[in-house]
């Protein structure tokens, strides 16, 4: 954030710094430093503003496609931005990963599966993508193919949170509970969370797997009311735990929050639990998911 401001400061027209500006906006949502309603808003300007200084910039379309989707679930938006920044630069790994994860969103999941190849084939170490893929690969439901894929992604960078979290979800649907309480501890150590971890530990010596995801989403909804926290993370932990109505609650929080992890309603097996609840329908149709 500093140095593309620094840069904004030497030279105001200078479009990449204002791109980037909108990408830092983005991350800081996404790992939970900045609300949503505070960062979307910025980086929207952001995004606009590099475009209006050079609408041929494929990171700024790119910039304007996450806003699109992620934030204002202007789904056709998002594909027209998304199509725009790979025209432009057709060897920009960023926008494929992502626009692979909108796809699979919009249940396409061909389209996606050859969007993040092309990601990997551009940026083979980078180790997001080798997650994203993972992602990709247990939506279609290649659940043995996307272990593999988490495995390779935190051989790449062992800390990675994204394959953590996403590897315990899986060993969850597996019921290898073990194995997926190990896996979420691991995720919020990767950030240095240790009160998670501790939440965690405490919960399963009380009441076992159940215990320890249920201790742990208290722990966030705790601090939910005191400072911006991933609300789908808490809604997943509850879903483990077995607290539907607790899960449906903070899926309603999250909508009104604009939680940016959301548009994976209408996909993620670990909804799977509440699929069938009117509550649940009405969120996809408010959204204006695919279902």
């Amino acid at each position: 954030l500093q140095y593309f401001e620094l840069a904004m400061k030497k030279d105001p027209n200078y479009a990449p710094a204002h791109s980037g500006l909108a990408l830092v906006w983005m991350g800081r949502a996404h790992m939970a430093y900045t609300a949503p309603r505070e960062a979307e808003p910025k980086m929207k300007a952001a995004a606009l503003k590099a475009l209006a200084l050079d609408n041929t910039l494929a990171q700024a379309h790119y910039s304007l496609a996450c806003v699109h989707w992620l934030y204002e679930w202007d789904w056709a938006g998002a594909e027209v931005e998304f199509k725009k920044a790979i025209e432009l630069n057709p060897n920009y790994p960023d926008a494929r990963a992502l626009y692979s994860s909108y796809l699979m969103i919009m249940k396409r999941p061909e389209e996606a599966m050859a969007q993040i190849q092309r990601a990997l084939e551009l940026d083979p170490l980078n180790a997001f993508f080798q997650a994203s893929y993972g992602v990709d690969l247990y939506l279609a439901g290649r659940v043995g193919e996307a272990v593999a894929q988490f495995h390779k992604a935190l051989r790449t960078s062992p800390d990675l949170y994204f394959a953590h979290w996403n590897l315990s979800d899986i060993l969850f649907a597996k019921a290898m509970y073990e194995e997926s309480l190990a896996e979420t501890k691991a995720s919020y150590a990767s950030i240095g969370d240790r009160e998670f971890v501790a939440a965690l530990t405490q919960g399963y010596a009380q009441s076992g797997y159940a215990g320890a995801m249920r201790g742990a989403a208290d722990l966030l909804a705790a601090r939910a009311r005191k400072t911006y926290v991933v609300h789908t993370d808490i809604v997943e932990l509850y879903i483990r735990a077995g607290e539907k109505a607790r899960a449906l609650e903070w899926l309603e929080k999250g909508f009104e929050v604009r939680d940016p992890t959301l548009p994976f309603l209408g996909v993620l097996p670990v909804y799977e639990p509440l699929r069938s609840d009117p509550r649940f329908q009405a969120l996809l149709r408010r959204m204006n998911l695919p279902q």
